[in-house]
């Protein structure tokens, strides 16, 4: 029992490691209940996760708050328009329910979706790209495109850590109370643990460019 609790078991490193993500998880959700900061502290959460996927945790929620009030100014130039954007896509997706014509309600239906997919397989590159680089808000936006494009195998799996919430609440009506409180609890933080398990590859080969 004592090999088990030591700091050095394999049990005392995972038990460590959820409890950070606990904490990562509510500064997080805390950071973007004010929506207009909800870019800052998902960069935040990036910077930390990222970090703890490199063994390089330390104080964690000096960490994140670090990070938080370091981004929070540019995060808003880049956090806005695209939340403005998503808000308007909802709403565009909202009035072509109502159209008259199945067929093409259905087409632009789709188009609109797909915009949709860009806009987060753009922020699942974008938001570490902040937590790690210097860089105008343009830059950061057109390398995270290139990124996503560049390295499509990962973003698809990015995209569908994102969706497996999504898809389980809406087709299973009894996982919907279980997931809304992992979500609370952990699931922010933890899906954003294993996007840097995924994406940590291409950031440090970006890092280690940018020091040579």
């Amino acid at each position: 029992m004592a090999q088990w609790l030591g700091p050095d078991s394999s049990f005392y490193r995972a038990l460590t490691a959820a409890t950070d993500l606990v904490v990562i998880n509510l500064l997080t959700l805390l950071g973007c209940l004010p929506v207009i900061t909800a870019g800052a502290s998902l960069t935040a959460c990036a910077r930390v996760t990222m970090d703890m996927a490199r063994d390089e945790d330390g104080l964690i929620a000096r960490s994140w708050w670090r990070s938080f009030r370091r981004n929070l100014i540019q995060s808003l130039g880049w956090w806005l328009p695209i939340t403005i954007l998503l808000f308007l896509l909802w709403l565009e997706n909202r009035l072509l329910g109502g159209m008259a014509s199945p067929g093409a309600s259905g087409a632009l239906t789709g188009l609109l979706i797909a915009g949709v997919v860009f806009l987060v397989a753009l922020l699942t590159w974008l938001i570490p790209l902040v937590a790690f680089f210097e860089n105008t808000v343009v830059g950061h936006v057109g390398n995270a495109a290139l990124l996503a494009v560049g390295h499509l195998g990962r973003t698809i799996l990015t995209l569908g850590l994102l969706a497996a919430p999504v898809v389980l609440g809406f087709y299973v009506s009894a996982a919907r109370a279980p997931l809304a409180w992992f979500m609370i609890l952990l699931g922010v933080a933890f899906i954003a643990y294993l996007i840097a398990l995924i994406e940590l590859p291409v950031i440090n080969r970006l890092r280690a460019a940018a020091r040579e």
